[in-house]
């Protein structure tokens, strides 16, 4: 015989674990299934394509557990394809002028871990902050925005003045709002 609670049970079990799931952070929401989680696009590559020696008796030896002799690595080859080095490199005969002044335009080449610094600082810029940081106002301060308005003024003045445009310290506004514990403290 079936209670009568069971029904408004099982509903309140299913709402509650709906509920739980919800609040999951992105990795078990990754996890269960719930967000997508597309391949990384430097680690896509296609495989190489199977060939036939000319002679069957000139085959290597197989080696088990070692990638095919005629694979690339697709990590390797996609660095190999974004590095500056390959997009930067030394004039040659085959280059036009406009190509050449190009190339002296765009300035040396950016240092080798520039993509993990600007990865690290993005993630960085994008934690969101503790209940304590936000009580107390601390974390990581944002960059400095420009001052647009006053900016446009103090090149309008150095202009009027005939002094060069750099002349002056660039005026700047900050986003960052003062914490709760912060503005307790402003009141006294």
């Amino acid at each position: 015989m079936k209670s009568v609670y069971a029904r408004p049970a099982a509903a309140a079990a299913t709402i509650a674990l709906a509920l739980a799931l919800a609040g999951c952070s992105d990795a078990t929401k990754k996890e269960f299934g719930l967000e997508a989680n597309p391949p990384d696009a430097f680690q896509v590559g296609t495989q190489a394509p199977l060939s036939l020696p000319p002679e069957l008796g000139q085959l290597p030896a197989p080696n088990p557990g070692e990638p095919p002799p005629q694979q690339v690595n697709a990590a390797q080859q996609g660095a190999n394809i974004v590095s500056p080095q390959s997009a930067l490199v030394t004039p040659s005969a085959g280059t036009t002028p406009g190509e050449q002044a190009l190339l002296q335009q765009a300035g040396p080449a950016p240092q080798g871990d520039i993509r993990a610094e600007v990865n690290q600082n993005a993630l960085v810029a994008s934690k969101p902050q503790g209940v304590v940081s936000q009580l107390v106002g601390s974390g990581p301060a944002p960059e400095p925005v420009v001052n647009a308005p006053a900016e446009q003024q103090r090149i309008q003045e150095n202009q009027a003045l005939g002094q060069p445009v750099t002349t002056g310290a660039t005026p700047q506004q900050s986003d960052q709002s003062p914490g709760l514990f912060e503005r307790f403290l402003n009141l006294f």
